[in-house]
């Protein structure tokens, strides 16, 4: 399935595996290489599962130093 910071939407809460789950995956792989940090890092481990499925991701800019 994947780690809960770099999971898709679609994968929780009933896992669906496809091609599009990589593409999000890999697009939270970016994030963290751009920011420094995965997306949703100041979400509790067990509401980021949700966060990944209802907000967007805070701008990669705003963690640049």
């Amino acid at each position: 399935m994947g780690t809960v910071d770099f999971i898709a939407p679609e994968q929780t809460p009933i896992p669906r595996r496809d091609g599009r789950a990589d593409v999000y995956s890999l697009g939270c792989t970016l994030y963290y290489l751009l920011a420094g940090r995965p997306p949703f890092a100041d979400v509790p481990p067990s509401d980021r599962a949700h966060a990944h499925r209802t907000l967007a991701a805070p701008p990669s800019s705003s963690f640049q130093s």
